[in-house]
């Protein structure tokens, strides 16, 4: 059956009929990218392009498996499967585990996740003795692998790093003094982060035109969503993978680029022509998600950027009442009208929890919210919080599965050797990888000649150990292979390794143990989804991808809850949409935030006007019917009321689609919502109501 494209308005399908060449698909919000990206695959396709030839790249696994599961709708999944679908980062290393010498990695190398990451620098940091005890300083690990990924993805070298004039702060310093230790530990451990899933490849496609002509003879048509929040190194790898053909189709919003701060460049965007010039620009205005009001009040908002393409978003869908601009007196009024509001909008309205969102500059917003929900017994969950991966008791559960299915990833070895703790201390260890260097072994493989007794120079204590450990192993690697469940046999490694306890019982409390723990068995059966899914397709599940592309952001790891009210950062928001959206603290200093006029470490750290502006449009386009917009002319700072000025984004509001609202400073609760908070908090004591 042919394509029907006659869903689809004239520029949509002038997007998905354009197959050859450069192409710019300019996607306002709501405009149907998606549906846009998967149609223009699926043409492609009946038009004999050979599906491995095709690479979709999205920028997270989320992203990636959503677009994967709507083709397995539209063309079967055996059709699906063979697209190459995924992100840069899973694209890039599936490139380097094909072809490991030309990029200059081992046959068998490790990626190490933003964990593994501040755990290599602390130690360099220490032995260069800039944390620790003796050290009168302790950096911010963040801030410093920050740099160090910026400058990766910037190309520039340790060496050139070092150069005093790219130094404006003791962070550059010491970052720049870390970086070589830090890439020369990083070939010691036959590793390499996620930076150099993108950089490497950049880089040696460039400087190998043999390489360069394998990997374009593979991949003919490159289609590239998000293409605003691209890196230079991103950028690189795609202009060198198009090649003279120029068959690539790049989707996004210039008005929608707010990762800035992580080395994203609008530029590449605005400039798309000048890499291209032969480029075909398509612009997708219509917004078929937001009510009329919502709509033009991002317009008028938007439109006060100079550095965009010109567009408009068209409202396609009819009515709505006007955006309301609410001013509380100070922080606890706005609270307490916010939290009161989504309870009457629960109970006397009727609108479903999951239909609400509360948006937010910054993480520490959300606890007042957080708070008041609490006490007017509203359930709701936190996005834009710690990443699921990053989570301790996850990566240790992660280092376990390694053992089973990458038994040759030392980083992962190493973990599980630590927790818990089995009296094998750092000098065991070291002994460990010096005699698995001396004799080119795994860890693993030293640990059990060690429990064979094939080691010398370790303590009884450490031996015996050692000794449980790889029996332990060889069990659950024996199970795995019996049962052919890899998280079978990780469970049972998870209670005969005695990993359980040690997780509930470093928590601190039975409350905070079980919370722990929930998030284990979140993990399982998420494991369990992954290999049911190979079954299902008769393959055997490819566990390296699974360990090597796990996303660091929060929403790829956690399952999202029905019936709770969201309360999330606006970077987290990004890619989501509600029928009812609270944006808090428009506010200058807040929203905008306070760094665009702060002393700037760098353009992408320091961000400026434009990004917090493009931040704020797209906190509105995230609301489909109704939208709140509060502020606070007063909050408390360091124990003392400080007058705030509204955001200067407030006056960019079309007055004509909005309307004012300031809470009465006599506004008190009623009797029905103080009965109504008494019964919630009654109920949550299981106490009888009064």
């Amino acid at each position: 059956m042919a394509l029907d494209l006659s869903h689809l308005n004239p520029n949509q399908r002038r997007a998905v009929l354009h197959i050859d060449g450069p192409l710019l698909v300019l996607a306002g919000a709501g405009s149907g990218k998606t549906r846009v990206i998967t149609h223009r695959i699926v043409h492609m396709l009946e038009r004999g392009i050979e599906p491995g030839t095709i690479v979709a790249l999205s920028f997270t696994n989320k992203a990636a498996d959503e677009m994967r599961e709507r083709l397995v709708k539209m063309i079967g999944r055996e059709a699906a499967s063979a697209l190459v679908l995924g992100t840069f980062h899973s694209v890039g290393a599936q490139m380097m585990r094909e072809t490991p010498e030309g990029f200059g990695v081992p046959k068998r190398f490790s990626i190490l996740d933003q964990g593994d990451q501040y755990g290599l620098c602390r130690a360099i940091l220490r032995d260069l003795g800039h944390h620790g005890p003796a050290s009168d300083r302790r950096f911010d690990l963040g801030a410093i692998v920050q740099r160090i990924s910026l400058w990766k993805n910037e190309f520039v070298t340790p060496a050139q790093a070092a150069d005093p004039r790219r130094q404006e702060s003791d962070y550059d310093t010491v970052a720049a003094e870390i970086y070589p230790e830090y890439e020369d530990r990083l070939a010691g451990l036959g590793a390499v982060d996620f930076d150099d899933l993108v950089c490497r490849i950049a880089h040696r496609i460039d400087e190998d035109p043999e390489l360069c002509a394998y990997w374009r003879g593979r991949f003919h048509y490159l289609l590239i969503d998000e293409y605003q929040d691209t890196n230079r190194a991103q950028l690189e790898v795609v202009r060198r993978l198009a090649g003279p053909r120029e068959n690539i189709c790049v989707v996004g919003d210039d008005d929608q680029a707010i990762y800035g701060w992580r080395g994203a460049k609008v530029s590449n965007i605005l400039g798309f022509d000048m890499y291209f010039p032969r480029a075909v620009t398509i612009k997708l205005e219509e917004n078929y998600r937001s009510r009329p009001p919502i709509v033009e009040c991002a317009n008028g908002v938007i439109v006060n950027n100079l550095s965009r393409h010109d567009k408009a978003l068209i409202p396609q869908r009819g009515g709505g009442a006007p955006v309301t601009l609410v001013v509380a007196e100070d922080g606890p009024q706005e609270t307490s009208w916010v939290t009161g509001k989504i309870r009457k909008l629960i109970v006397d309205e009727r609108i479903p929890p999951e239909d609400i969102a509360v948006l937010y500059r910054s993480a520490k917003q959300a606890t007042p919210i957080e708070e008041g929900l609490q006490e007017h017994g509203i359930a709701y969950r936190v996005l834009g919080g710690q990443t699921f991966y990053d989570r301790k008791q996850v990566k240790d559960v992660l280092a376990y599965l390694r053992l089973l299915v990458a038994p040759r990833d030392d980083l992962g070895v190493r973990r599980a050797l630590d927790v818990p703790s089995r009296g094998i201390g750092a000098k065991t260890v070291a002994r460990l990888d010096a005699y698995a260097r001396e004799r080119h072994l795994t860890l693993l493989e030293a640990i059990h000649r060690a429990a064979a007794g094939e080691v010398d120079e370790l303590q009884p204590r450490a031996a015996h150990a050692l000794e449980r450990f790889s029996e332990m192993v060889k069990r659950g690697q024996a199970q795995h292979h019996a049962v052919g469940s890899a998280v079978t046999a990780l469970r049972s490694l998870i209670t005969a390794s005695g990993l359980k306890e040690s997780i509930v019982g470093d928590a601190g409390s039975a409350k905070a143990g079980d919370t722990r723990w929930q998030a284990v068995e979140g993990l399982l059966a998420s494991l369990e989804r992954f290999e049911g899914r190979a079954r299902e397709r008769g393959e055997r599940p490819r566990w390296n991808d699974y360990l090597a592309t796990m996303n660091r952001d929060s929403k790829d790891g956690e399952e999202i809850a029905p019936a709770k009210v969201t309360l999330t950062t606006l970077h987290s928001a990004k890619g989501l949409e509600w029928p009812v959206v609270f944006i808090l603290g428009a506010e200058e200093g807040t929203m905008p935030h306070k760094r665009v006029s702060a002393p700037r470490i760098s353009d992408a750290i320091s961000g400026d006007i434009e990004e917090e502006r493009r931040l704020f449009y797209v906190a509105i386009t995230r609301a489909r019917d109704t939208l709140y917009i509060t502020r606070a002319e007063a909050r408390v700072e360091r124990g003392q009321p400080v007058k705030r000025v509204p955001s200067r984004f407030l006056a960019e509001i079309p007055e004509e689609h909005a309307q004012v609202y300031t809470i009465a400073r006599e506004e008190a609760l009623t009797t029905d919502d103080l009965m109504s908070m008494a019964d919630a908090f009654m109920a949550r004591l299981q106490l009888p109501a009064p």
